[in-house]
């Protein structure tokens, strides 16, 4: 991969002294000056390659003393300086990526918000017919039949749902890897040999079943969180969600969060095993 030099996103060259350059403020990373030091970072525009910085600062830098490369190498170590190609296969990625939205009824405005979240950092194509994330956002626990179809085709899965005054986000399911739904309503029904029964009615609920309370800043704040989950999971990260569940509400700065194990009477651990 081409290594193609830039100063770091967003952070000025800045003097700090006769003595020493500053690269952005947050607090700044400081570097001994020497001759023709500024001139080259100047040049850091992640366009040109290390071979053409060479090329012109032999040109026009002819006081820097020492190789382009070895100036590079150091300024990298420290942070003042990134590779612009990096940054944009990442953009590539995104751009590329397919994401699948199973949106049940009264989950409108956390998908539109989650849409615009993610549309901002480069993530735009959705409702693919062949996604390679499925996001199943339902008011109440939605049917267990959707995440077992899910499940069966191997297709990635983050549940997404609005209890009352709150938001539970997760577990993020990698079918045969991780911890799935059924791991985490089998663990419930542990301690509440009732929720069998009750996941089969939340599943069905009927036309006239309460509204959601969800303030509008926490919805917006899980809106943020679930898309944070998405572009972990784009970006090569683990989401925080695998083998987790995170809850927002009922204020939008309250967040808990709980694991999510395999549990040894489901299939999918089954699968892990194997």
């Amino acid at each position: 991969m081409t290594f193609r030099p830039a100063l770091r996103p967003g952070a000025p060259l800045l003097r700090r002294s006769a003595t020493h350059l500053q690269v952005g403020t947050s607090p700044g990373i400081v570097i001994v000056d020497r001759p023709g030091l500024a001139a080259l970072l100047r040049l850091l525009d992640g366009v040109r390659d290390v071979d053409r910085l060479q090329q012109m600062a032999t040109i026009d830098i002819p006081e820097l003393d020492e190789p382009v490369a070895t100036v590079l190498t150091e300024l990298r170590a420290v942070g003042a300086v990134v590779d612009a190609t990096a940054v944009s296969e990442t953009s590539s990625r995104r751009a590329s990526v397919t994401i699948g939205v199973d949106a049940g009824r009264g989950t409108t405005e956390i998908v539109r918000l989650t849409r615009s979240a993610l549309s901002s950092v480069g993530i735009t194509s959705f409702d693919a017919a062949e996604p390679e994330l499925v996001v199943i956002a339902s008011l109440g626990e939605a049917a267990r039949s959707v995440f077992e179809r899910a499940s069966l085709l191997g297709v990635d899965h983050l549940p997404v749902v609005i209890d009352e005054d709150r938001v539970r986000i997760g577990p993020f399911v990698r079918p045969g890897r991780t911890p799935c739904v059924g791991c985490h309503d089998l663990h419930r029904a542990d301690w509440d040999p009732a929720w069998p029964a009750l996941i089969h009615q939340l599943g069905r609920r009927p036309p006239l079943a309460q509204p959601a309370a969800v303030d509008p800043l926490s919805l917006h704040s899980a809106a943020i969180e679930l898309a944070a989950e998405i572009v972990a999971l784009v970006d090569g990260h683990t989401p925080r969600t695998v083998g987790r569940c995170l809850v927002i509400g009922p204020a939008h700065d309250e967040r808990s969060m709980w694991p999510v194990a395999f549990h040894h009477r489901c299939a999918c651990d089954l699968l892990n095993a194997a």
